[in-house]
């Protein structure tokens, strides 16, 4: 069993984005370390349990309320005995937190026991919260440990389209840059390209349109890390548009002017073998309209908004004050520009 799931059984009436606290501030361990949540525990494990008193019901979080709840019932892409697959709108987490009680896998749960049928829908990957298309879930145990293994093993083909500020000199390319999670100087979470202890990572990528400053690329992340595609394209110097962590404010402040509030990145297609047929599945997700707007925006980008003074990407360590190792620096002083110069050609 997933240890989130472990946790959430043990402790009845504790909502997830409490479960999911107790995981990211270190109150519960496995075996006396930190753990994630989609460990998979095994016999003999000891877990350390945070004490917790369920609420009295006036005093419980408030559940996914029922807009969430009918905006996805009708945003359900694939849907069969074993699998779901949800084209997830943009601006909604997938999991609560931060100031939010709930989250995308609230709202599924809620829609499938109102049906009745007695499936557990369990997250088989996740997306960032402004990020929209294919959410994969399974629902049933057996499922959910053959799409586990899949994942794993990269059997599993994502496909994402990002629109980014100007263009890339080639026609694809690959970017093969180790990530390293981190603090900024306000506490904000982030990641960053480089340094010795960053986890290996690689980005495949391939222009489908190509406009006068902004351009639509194919991104096909070969490793799952966290905010991947991200910070790929902007340590490559053609950051996501809308991108508030990573990207280029001149050029976001340009698309709010038109009225573009969303981030530019969506999971457009994933491509599996069915875990209970063994069947090639391909599900699509279409853009919505946020995104078809961009597209129209694209194509005529310097007559709709003003050249903006910007000249490049920040590069995410000069920004949030970062060593060139991936180290952080102190909270006080100002950090310089070293951040690293994509290659030539790409």
């Amino acid at each position: 069993m997933r240890l989130d799931r472990f946790l959430a059984l043990h402790n009845p009436g504790a909502p997830m984005a409490l479960v999911q606290r107790w995981l990211r501030t270190g109150q519960t361990r496995v075996n006396g370390s930190r753990a994630r949540g989609g460990e998979r525990l095994e016999a003999g494990q000891e877990v350390r349990l945070p004490p917790f008193t369920p609420r009295e019901p006036e005093d419980a979080p408030d559940k996914a309320p029922e807009w969430a709840i009918r905006e996805l019932s009708g945003r359900i892409l694939w849907r069969d005995a074993w699998l779901l697959v949800l084209d997830k709108p943009h601006g909604m987490p997938v999991h609560g937190g931060s100031g939010q009680t709930w989250g995308v896998v609230d709202a599924m749960r809620a829609l499938l026991e109102r049906e009745g049928r007695g499936e557990m829908p369990e997250l088989c990957h996740r997306l960032d919260k402004e990020t929209s298309g294919c959410l994969l879930f399974a629902l049933d145990k057996p499922s959910a440990r053959r799409m586990s293994a899949a994942f794993k093993s990269k059997d599993v083909d994502k496909e994402y389209h990002a629109w980014v500020a100007g263009a890339p000199r080639g026609d694809a390319g690959v970017i093969e840059q180790p990530l390293i999670k981190g603090s900024s100087r306000g506490g904000e979470r982030m990641v960053i390209a480089g340094g010795a202890e960053g986890l290996s990572a690689r980005t495949r990528y391939r222009v489908l349109e190509r406009h006068d400053g902004i351009s639509l690329l194919a991104a096909f992340p070969d490793t799952g890390r966290t905010h991947q595609i991200r910070v790929h394209l902007q340590w490559l110097g053609h950051p996501v548009a809308g991108d508030e962590k990573y990207g280029q404010p001149h050029f976001n402040q340009r698309l709010r002017r038109a009225g573009i509030s969303r981030m530019g990145l969506h999971a457009h297609k994933i491509h599996f073998a069915h875990p209970a047929t063994g069947e090639p599945l391909t599900i699509t997700a279409p853009p919505d309209e946020a995104l078809r707007r961009l597209q129209t925006l694209a194509r005529d980008w310097k007559a709709v908004t003003p050249p903006d003074s910007g000249t490049g990407a920040p590069d995410s360590r000069s920004r949030y004050q970062t060593k060139p190792d991936g180290g952080f620096r102190p909270e006080r002083g100002v950090g310089r520009r070293g951040g690293r110069t994509p290659p030539k050609g790409s």
